[in-house]
């Protein structure tokens, strides 16, 4: 199932497919439509149902399409199931200049997209 709608000031989108680089960056595609009509700039992303377990190399194509295709997201906070490598794509992305937080924690993230 997925889910992009606009709430509040921001973009909520919810998925719990199949972790699949090439849909993900389809959903991000989707966002950034969204984003841009609505003129909204911060993104909330739930994907803790999402299954499978991406590959290390996975998450960095995802951190570097997130880049490429979020650009000028004042704030992007991805809510993901609680693993050990879970910050890398953030880590990718925060490095290039997206405001990117990755947690499992979904109102920690609701908190810092909320945050001034």
């Amino acid at each position: 199932m997925k889910t992009i709608e606009v709430r509040k000031d921001y973009v909520y989108a919810y998925y719990d497919g199949t972790n699949d680089v090439d849909t993900l960056i389809a959903l991000m595609e989707e966002v950034a439509e969204l984003s841009k009509k609505e003129n909204v700039k911060k993104l909330l992303a739930d994907l803790r149902n999402m299954s499978g377990e991406p590959t290390i190399l996975s998450r960095f194509r995802v951190g570097i399409a997130g880049v490429r295709i979020l650009r000028g997201m004042t704030k992007v906070a991805i809510v993901y199931k609680k693993v050990d490598s879970n910050r890398f794509a953030e880590t990718v992305a925060v490095n290039r200049g997206l405001p990117s937080m990755i947690t499992h924690d979904f109102e920690q993230a609701k908190q810092w997209l909320e945050a001034e």
